[in-house]
């Protein structure tokens, strides 16, 4: 047996402690919320996760900052409910895809916190326990990745692919494949009466953009370069706002794609107990020079993504509800749904209580603050982008980490602290202001706190995975993404 295997083992028996408590506690809760162990399929919603790739939550006009229009988003959240404080886990597509589907933090999922690594095969998927227990499990589009498998159980992530309609006449920049007609066929595939778990999920609007998207903006939504929104960090240059409209195209082609997935649900009468949540896998690419403000960051428009939830048949609409939420409660919710017992070691909570509640607003009082993070994005990054930030209703406080492997792993190299109420782009860093000494310290005990109790190995001794998966993943890249290359550990 591998030394990194003995410690992964080792890390489990102690995560294994602190979760048999939850454990327990959750599984009376499912039984108080569902009766059984698992409900009648009829009792069991469909699940159709749309996902888009590369979209900060302000994107989307109903928060107010943007004048895109988005209607099958709008549409979602105003029929079920629009989550104002939705968080990924990682601002980077891999881990925070990983998290998804694990219902963990990024960290905890070792080596498959990187974006060139892999989830370890120990971790169960959502989406494999959902097709044990009868559901026709599919996705279209981006699925998870980029990364590898290690072997056959984890080659089908989401189940099977549908990729194979294309759509009639390719538009520059956007992904040949029809998401809707693929949703259409997956649903054809499936046995009568037999729940689906659908993951939609979008290319768009993750570059490289097609360079006229902008003019198509124009023609189709009236927003030309001049009017788009423009983030206050990035530089209001012609250029740059050109890019803007070619990514916001995207969107709103996206949220098309959305549209034709809800009509086909209606047209085919199973729109009332579809449970249809739509969100992105982490936030816009926003530059500030050469540094990334979203994407790749912990800024708030990194981690923060649009996020909302609609089930007409038990879950009351019409509200907004203020909870901070995570995506990996996603997991947790989806089984709990379906009746099925949650496997040991997820972290994330379950939404239930909030879907069939009829408040507005903050519902669960304990959900008030995130905490989120990143270690690598790209396997030859110059700079380590290792952090872990925390956020609440008014403030955002951010660590940064050195190297992997250098003196500075477990030692903070700097310290940030936003009033995020205020300050919505973090322009402004109240680290060493006096009056801020008390919300300082309380965020970063919180946050420490939380580390502790997930295992994080930025302040445990477990440190030598993430050291021994980039290495990995670095040597990977160098002889041209080899998928037979000897894996670190299993």
């Amino acid at each position: 047996m591998h030394a990194i295997e003995i410690m992964y083992r080792r890390w489990m028996i102690r995560r294994r402690a602190y979760c048999a408590g939850v454990m327990f506690v959750s599984l009376m809760f499912v039984g108080l919320l569902t009766g059984t162990a698992r409900a009648d399929d009829s009792d069991r919603p469909n699940i159709l996760l749309f996902i888009t790739d590369d979209e900060s939550w302000l994107e989307r006009s109903i928060h107010g900052w943007s004048d895109l229009p988005t209607p099958a988003f709008d549409r979602v959240a105003k029929e079920g409910a629009l989550f104002t404080h939705g968080f990924t886990s990682a601002p980077s597509c891999a881990p925070s895809r990983a998290s998804i589907l694990s219902g963990r933090n990024f960290w905890e999922l070792r080596q498959g916190a990187f974006i060139q690594a892999y989830v370890p095969k120990q971790v169960p998927l959502f989406t494999h326990v959902l097709a044990r227990h009868g559901y026709h499990v599919g996705n279209t589009g981006k699925g998870w990745g980029p990364g590898v498998t290690i072997d056959e159980s984890h080659d089908q992530m989401i189940g099977k692919t549908y990729d194979a309609i294309e759509l009639p006449e390719p538009i520059p920049g956007i992904s040949p494949i029809d998401y809707a007609e693929n949703f259409r066929q997956f649903l054809d595939d499936r046995d009568q009466d037999q729940p689906f778990f659908f993951w939609a999920g979008i290319h768009e609007p993750h570059g490289p953009y097609g360079d006229q998207n902008h003019q198509r903006l124009a023609d189709q939504f009236d927003m030309s370069p001049d009017t788009v929104p423009m983030p206050p960090v990035m530089d209001d240059s012609e250029a740059n706002r050109i890019e803007r409209g070619n990514t916001l195209y995207e969107i709103a082609y996206a949220d098309q794609q959305l549209s034709r997935m809800l009509d086909l649900l209606e047209r085919t009468g199973q729109d009332d107990n579809t449970l249809v949540v739509v969100t992105s896998d982490n936030g816009s690419v926003v530059l500030d020079g050469e540094s990334l403000r979203a994407k790749a960051s912990p800024y708030d428009n990194g981690v923060h993504v649009p996020l909302a939830i609609r089930w007409p048949a038990k879950m009351p609409g019409g509200r907004t509800v203020t909870d901070f939420v995570s995506l990996i409660d996603l997991a947790p919710t989806f089984l709990q749904l379906a009746g099925i017992p949650v496997p040991d070691g997820m972290s994330g909570k379950s939404l239930v209580p909030i879907l069939r509640s009829e408040q507005s607003g903050r519902i669960d009082p304990s959900r008030s603050s995130m905490v989120t993070g990143l270690e690598w994005h790209g396997e030859f990054d110059p700079a380590s982008r290792s952090s872990r930030s925390i956020r609440n209703d008014r403030f955002s406080y951010i660590v940064r980490y050195g190297n992997i492997g250098g003196s500075q792993w477990a030692t903070p190299i700097a310290k940030e602290f936003y009033d995020v109420a205020n300050d919505p782009w973090e322009q402004h860093n109240l680290i060493d202001d006096p009056q801020y000494t008390d919300d300082i310290a309380l965020l970063s005990s919180q946050l420490e706190q939380y580390q502790r109790q997930t295992g994080d190995p930025r302040i445990t001794d477990d440190q030598d995975i993430f050291r021994r998966t980039r290495d990995y993943v670095q040597k990977r890249k160098r002889v041209g993404y080899d998928q037979t290359l000897t894996l670190p550990f299993e």
